[in-house]
């Protein structure tokens, strides 16, 4: 291999990440990685589809489901795997099942109420509904990581309760530094200058 493609090997190696066997839940795509994996804490007790607590929230089926009906309800659902990056638009994705619901999301000292919408989408035999959270509201810096979100469960004066079905990030990988990106330019310049010198010299040859 010559030495500007080794050049651009390296350079692309740095500014790109490995490419992710994708998951679609409701029509959205999400990387492998993208779910919440581990259940920190919760509050309240559950009803479930079955299994405990932390298997329903944590595994990737979104046909599995928990609600509560204690006051105060929820659940801190942590990204062991990736974590969750605050990118352009929105940032997570919260599944429940049946009747659209409120479910109030909070990141540091800020708590936020998000309805869900249908899908147009089934799970376990219920209507499929999501709500999408961009972290920029809570005031979270761009390119930050977040390892974990709060979510309560329990609405005062809701007449339903949430589902919980699923929860995943949109965005599981950081945006390459500006370093990476000068060096991808001049691997490629270096490419074409290599490339430009062989023409030259192949024209003066003949």
């Amino acid at each position: 291999m010559k030495a500007s493609q080794l050049i651009l090997a390296a350079t692309l190696a740095g500014a790109t990440v490995s490419a992710q066997a994708v998951t679609t839940i409701g029509g959205i795509d999400f990387a492998d990685n993208a779910f919440a994996d581990s259940l920190i804490s919760s509050t309240g007790s559950y009803t479930t589809s079955g299994g405990s607590l932390a298997s329903v929230l944590t595994d990737t089926n979104p046909g599995t489901y928990a609600f509560s009906r204690s006051r105060g309800a929820s659940v801190d659902l942590g990204f062991t795997d990736n974590g969750a990056y605050n990118l352009a638009g929105n940032d997570l994705a919260i599944f429940e099942l049946g009747i659209p619901d409120t479910v109030e999301v909070t990141i540091g000292a800020t708590t936020l109420s998000f309805l869900t919408t249908n899908t147009g989408f089934n799970a376990g035999g219920f209507n499929l509904n999501v709500a999408f959270v961009d972290f920029s509201d809570f005031g979270v810096a761009h390119g930050a990581n977040l390892t974990s979100v709060l979510l309560g469960l329990d609405i005062p004066a809701a007449t339903t309760v949430p589902s919980l079905s699923l929860v995943g990030a949109l965005n599981v990988s950081p945006v390459p530094e500006p370093e990476t990106y000068a060096m991808l330019l001049a691997g490629l310049g270096l490419i074409g200058f290599t490339a430009r010198r062989r023409k030259e010299s192949a024209t003066r040859k003949a």
